[in-house]
């Protein structure tokens, strides 16, 4: 039972790589909950639902009723807990104690907790999911003001080194992934390939991983290499 973060620079790819990676474990018969505050509901629109307000992340942080009652389930093994699709009916309105609550029961119900973590490291959620993370998968891939954001969050990153696994989540072919990774003087453990149908593929529900092909194939095998690092 472990909790791991998913952070990283905005648009580096945290949250596509958040739940494929939660599809893809949930497929080994382990029981998976995402916990994504992601504002404007984007993990349900990746997903294809409209996650009731009853069901969402607002509802398991108020703590009115069981944490299983307070989430969607995505298939037998695989549970989210995310922004509900009404747009006000999220705020920022909770506190550490109900963050670290929420935390510790997710620990205790799920084998794995992955938490697609805002890029700001002074949100409340990103900051405790950082803090009791067991591991941190940083996205280091994404559009070059990445690099702005690493230098900005200098401190952060340091505070959760020695528990970081770096993950070049390729979300594009218009930028030398390589040269960007020299750049930030990091040097990627696991590379998730970048994948030229993942649009369309989203637009239909579909998940990248367990995808057939040549493109499919290497997609999926990134993802289990990394599940292999996180069980490591």
């Amino acid at each position: 039972m472990s909790i791991c973060a998913i952070w990283g620079a905005p648009q580096s790819g945290k949250t596509m790589l958040a739940l494929n990676l939660a599809y893809g474990i949930s497929r080994g018969d382990k029981t998976v909950c995402l916990i994504s505050p992601v504002e404007y509901s984007e993990l349900s629109a990746l997903l294809g639902v409209k996650i009731p307000e009853e069901q969402s992340l607002g509802a398991a942080l108020k703590g009115s009723a069981g944490i299983r009652q307070t989430m969607f389930r995505v298939d037998e093994l695989f549970y989210v807990l995310a922004m509900p699709v009404t747009a006000n009916a999220f705020d920022n309105d909770y506190s550490d104690e109900q963050i670290k609550r929420l935390l510790d029961m997710a620990r205790l119900t799920f084998d794995f907790v992955l938490v697609d973590c805002p890029s700001q490291p002074d949100n409340l959620i990103a900051a405790w999911s950082l803090n009791k993370a067991d591991q941190v998968l940083l996205c280091v891939g994404g559009p070059v003001s990445c690099i702005m954001w690493h230098r900005a969050n200098q401190k952060a990153l340091r505070a959760v080194r020695d528990k970081t696994v770096c993950v070049g989540a390729e979300v594009t072919q218009a930028l030398d992934s390589a040269k960007l990774y020299r750049l930030l003087k990091c040097a990627p453990e696991i590379r998730i390939p970048y994948m030229e149908n993942a649009a369309l593929l989203q637009s239909e529900g579909r998940f990248l991983f367990g995808q057939s092909g040549k493109k499919g194939r290497a997609y999926t095998s990134a993802i289990n290499q990394l599940y292999g690092v996180m069980q490591s």
